[in-house]
């Protein structure tokens, strides 16, 4: 049993985030995802990568918003409401981990960003303003476990990070006009983070949860996007029932299969972004009253592990509590997969 944590473990970052800028105008997307354990596709485990193991993996963030009519948004408009809007938001990632003590864990992860059908509402008119697409800011974080009790199953873990200013910023839409920062692949802004998590064995399931917030620095076009803090729950569960082992397939040309299920409640809050302007001697700094907010989603997920050497996961979010701030439409679905080769 140890064996199998050990090595189900090593993907504790399979997909650190669609991207760690804040889009706030669907109440904060981004996200630091973290799959440990027998089961945690979201949610980061308190238990680390064992020493000097190592992993590679590509994961895909996709998130279908709901979206406003034209008419609406030019009645939104007509009100003197300025108003963004997204249609869909697709961040394949590459992420990289390491385990250099069994109690300290350190992973990287690069985004690519793909903002598509951007449209705002200005001058009593809905305008399209195309696509922003580009790489995304690299995230570095770190996991060290701080408690292992052996006799319990029960651990604890101090995650930190960062993520630096690597990614585009510079996009402009198809009036030839830069995208606002929050609307940009990257923020351009250094963003430390900070959080703990916490992870118990059970005899048949295993129940991990953290938080984690990201601390927003001023980034590219004088703007703040916000900060943004996630906090999850997950509950897995090792299929072992007999009844469940006819549904899931335990070996295919010899290569030993296994299943775990997932159940997560995933929450995020996003700041509203702060705008910074030159005005003569002055600095006038503007929050966008129509970004940022609450959003929890409710997760169904499925890992598969083939011979303890590729992991793969599947998650589907579905948003249940929405409290977002001024004119903004939720999402209607986010969709998480990811394939992770263990060395």
């Amino acid at each position: 049993m140890k064996r199998i944590i050990k090595l189900v473990t090593v993907i504790i970052l399979i997909i650190l985030s669609s991207s760690t800028n804040c889009q706030a105008h669907h109440g904060g997307e981004a996200s630091i995802n973290g799959p440990g354990i027998a089961g945690p596709i979201i949610t980061i485990p308190a238990r680390t990568l064992p020493k000097k193991k190592f992993f590679i993996s590509t994961g895909i963030n996709y998130i279908n918003a709901n979206e406003f009519t034209n008419a609406e948004l030019i009645n939104l408009a007509k009100r003197g409401e300025h108003v963004h809007d997204t249609r869909h938001f697709f961040t394949p990632s590459l992420s990289f981990g390491y385990g250099i003590t069994d109690d300290l864990f350190i992973g990287v992860n690069i985004p690519y960003v793909f903002k598509y059908d951007i449209r705002t509402s200005f001058n009593n008119k809905a305008i399209e303003l195309g696509n922003s697409i580009g790489i995304g800011d690299i995230t570095f974080l770190s996991i060290y476990r701080f408690l292992k009790n052996e006799t319990n199953d029960l651990n604890a873990a101090i995650v930190s990070g960062i993520k630096i200013p690597s990614g585009v910023r510079r996009i402009k839409d198809d009036q030839g006009i830069l995208f606002e920062a929050d609307d940009q692949p990257a923020t351009g802004s250094w963003d430390p983070l900070v959080g703990l998590a916490i992870s118990k064995g059970f005899k048949d399931f295993a129940l991990d949860a953290n938080g984690l917030y990201k601390f927003s620095t001023e980034g590219t076009q004088n703007t703040i996007v916000g900060d943004i803090a996630n906090f999850n729950i997950a509950i897995s569960h090792r299929v072992k029932n007999k009844y469940l082992k006819n549904v899931f397939i335990k070996n295919i040309k010899n290569n030993k299969l296994k299943w775990d299920l997932i159940f997560e409640a995933n929450g995020i809050w996003s700041e509203k972004p702060k705008f910074r302007f030159d005005l003569a001697l002055r600095h006038i700094n503007i929050r966008d009253d129509n970004h940022g907010g609450l959003l929890i989603y409710l997760t169904p997920g499925i890992r598969l592990n083939i011979n303890d050497s590729w992991i793969s996961n599947l998650a589907v979010s579905l948003p249940t509590i929405e409290n977002l701030n001024g004119r903004q439409r939720a999402p209607s679905v986010r969709l998480i997969f990811a394939i992770t080769k263990i060395f």
